[in-house]
């Protein structure tokens, strides 16, 4: 079972040694078993990677993300469609009904929300609890009057203060955007491995996004991704984005939630949130819309 994460800092080549991930720094040499590994991050924009050890990070399904200069994910290696009914699941995808779309789009919106209210609940924080509630009872189909919008302005000001804004560069939102975006790869990737396309959303359709049907999943791990990394930034107080920051900001996608009435990793979470979603937009089993919940 892969159970490590890692992240290349610095390093001149990283290589494949058998089954084994060897990574070059100056004059030493570091072996890693690829078996043990699921996610590699490259921050060092000098390193160089050899074909060989991307074929086989690609055979093995380990999710392989690089970061540029500002040490921010801005990419990650899908698997081709390797899927054994690829071709068919993507057509079921281009011909999901509207409705059914629009359907699963209200209930992962009311997850969110839900899912906020639980988080700032966890907090200590419940003043606008009652403000929250209200816009999960007035969403409309396909959420048309924006309900999850107005919730996370009401939300983010409360949970990180009434001067947090969203997208500022500051040392909140690039903790945010670091943890979404590892959860979003992985997300991107297990799309690709269950046969589908990461580009075609069923509510995200912007034709500049390769990775709409991601960023429609993705948001009811959100407010989960939102809750560790506000009890991280409290604990540590780091002034910078350090190499130690990341790393606990990665092993979000290691912690435990709620899923389907059992305990799930993040990461193993995942694949069978996946499943289910394909399965309830394809047959219109409703008991199969089953949402991720922090423990």
């Amino acid at each position: 079972m892969a159970f490590r994460t890692v992240i290349i800092d610095q390093a001149s080549r990283i290589n494949l040694d058998l089954n084994n991930i060897v990574v070059h720094y100056k004059n030493e040499h570091f072996w890693i078993n690829l078996d043990e590994i699921s996610i590699i991050i490259i921050e060092d924009p000098r390193c160089s990677v050899s074909l060989k050890l991307l074929t086989e990070i690609c055979e093995k399904g380990i999710t392989f993300i690089l970061n540029n200069t500002s040490h921010m994910p801005v990419g990650s290696i899908n698997t081709l469609y390797n899927h054994s009914r690829a071709s068919k699941n993507i057509y079921n995808q281009v011909n999901w009904q509207r409705d059914t779309k629009l359907f699963l789009w209200t209930e992962i919106v009311k997850r969110k929300i839900k899912s906020q209210i639980v988080t700032l609940e966890k907090t200590n924080k419940t003043d606008k609890q009652d403000i929250l509630t209200s816009y999960i009872n007035s969403i409309d189909l396909g959420d048309v009057t924006n309900r999850e919008g107005l919730a996370s302005r009401v939300y983010f000001k409360e949970l990180f203060g009434k001067n947090f804004k969203r997208f500022n560069d500051d040392m909140i939102n690039f903790s945010l955007n670091y943890a979404y975006q590892i959860i979003r790869s992985k997300i991107s990737q297990e799309i690709v491995a269950l046969g589908y396309i990461p580009c075609f959303g069923i509510f995200h359709r912007s034709e500049y996004n390769h990775f709409n049907l991601a960023d429609d999943f993705i948001e009811v791990f959100r407010p989960i991704i939102d809750y560790y990394v506000y009890h991280i930034l409290n604990q540590n107080e780091e002034e910078y984005f350090t190499t130690n920051l990341k790393i606990e900001l990665v092993n979000i996608i290691n912690k435990k939630v709620l899923y389907n009435n059992m305990e799930q990793k993040i990461y193993n979470c995942i694949p069978l949130y996946l499943q289910n979603m394909f399965n309830f937009l394809e047959k219109g089993d409703i008991s199969k819309i089953i949402f991720p919940e922090l423990l």
